[in-house]
C-alpha cells in the first residue's frame, strides 16, 4: 500500500477514535457526532482503494473534492474563530441565553459555561431582563430554559428578571422566539452563548430584523471543542442554504 493510503487509514482511524473520546466525555449527548465515524469510513475506503486500479479521472476528481472541502472548513472556521472573543458594552437591556444540553442531573459543560457568562457580566447589564431560551430534548429531564432559570435562581439571580421560552429546538428558533418576546428590533440585547457558536448566533440574530446585537462569548474547552467547531461549520452551511444567513 502506498503513503498515501496509508495516511488516509491513519486519517480515518484517527476520527473514529475521536467520536468514542468525545462520546465518552458527553455521555453520547453530542448532537451530529456521527459525522466523525463517517468521515472515518470514507477515509479508510479512500486508503484502501489506492489499491485497486480506479481511473486518473476519478482519482483527481476525489483530491479534488477533498481539497474544496478541505477549503471550505477554513473559511469557515475563519468565520466561527472572528467571534470567540465577543463582549458586549455596558447597558444592555435584554440579556439572552441560548439553551444547551441538560443532563439528567444538571447542565452540560457547555450550559454551565454559558451560565458562569450570565453571572460574570450582570454587573455591567444592571437592568438587562434575562431571557433563557432553549426546549426540552427527547433525552432532557426539562427544557434548557427552564435550568437555565433554576440554576440562575440558585446563585442568587432575582426569578422576577428572568423571562422563559421554552419552545425552541435550534438556534434560529431560539432568536425567533426571543425577538417575538422582546417585541423591539433596536432594543440592546447580549446574546450568551459559548465562543465557538457568537458568529452564527449573531447573523441569525441580525437576519431575523435585530438590529443592536451583541455577543456575549463564554470560554469552552476540552476535547469536544474540535467537535463544536466543526459542527458550527456544517450548521452555517445548513443555514446558509435554507437562507437563514
Amino acid at each position: 500500500m502506498s503513503a498515501l493510503g496509508i495516511a488516509y487509514i491513519l486519517a480515518g482511524a484517527a476520527c473514529v477514535a475521536f467520536y468514542f473520546i468525545i462520546s465518552l466525555y458527553s455521555r453520547f449527548g453530542l448532537s451530529i457526532s456521527w459525522i466523525w465515524p463517517a468521515a472515518g469510513a470514507v477515509l479508510i475506503a479512500a486508503g484502501l482503494l489506492t489499491r485497486a486500479s480506479l481511473p486518473q479521472w476519478l482519482r483527481y476528481a476525489w483530491r479534488a473534492l477533498l481539497c474544496a472541502g478541505l477549503a471550505l472548513v477554513v473559511v469557515l472556521e475563519c468565520l466561527v474563530l472572528s467571534g470567540m472573543n465577543a463582549a458586549a458594552p455596558a447597558g444592555m437591556d435584554y440579556l439572552i441565553v441560548l439553551g444547551a444540553s441538560v443532563y439528567q442531573d444538571g447542565p452540560s459543560p457547555a450550559l454551565t459555561r454559558r451560565l458562569n457568562a450570565v453571572m460574570d457580566c450582570l454587573d455591567d447589564h444592571p437592568n438587562a431582563i434575562i431571557i433563557a431560551s432553549g426546549g426540552q430534548g427527547s433525552n432532557e429531564p426539562i427544557s434548557e430554559a427552564q435550568c437555565i432559570r433554576d440554576e440562575l435562581v440558585k446563585r442568587g439571580v432575582d426569578p422576577e428578571r428572568i423571562w422563559m421560552e421554552d419552545k425552541s429546538t435550534d438556534t434560529y428558533e431560539n432568536i425567533a422566539n426571543c425577538k417575538a418576546m422582546i417585541g423591539d428590533d433596536g432594543a440592546a440585547i447580549g446574546i450568551v452563548t459559548n465562543n465557538y457558536h457568537i458568529w452564527r448566533s449573531l447573523r441569525l440574530a441580525r437576519r431575523a430584523g435585530l438590529t443592536n446585537v451583541h455577543g456575549i462569548a463564554s470560554t469552552y474547552t476540552g476535547p469536544t471543542l474540535i467537535h463544536f467547531m466543526i459542527r458550527e461549520a456544517v450548521s452555517i452551511t445548513v443555514h446558509f442554504l435554507r437562507g437563514d444567513l
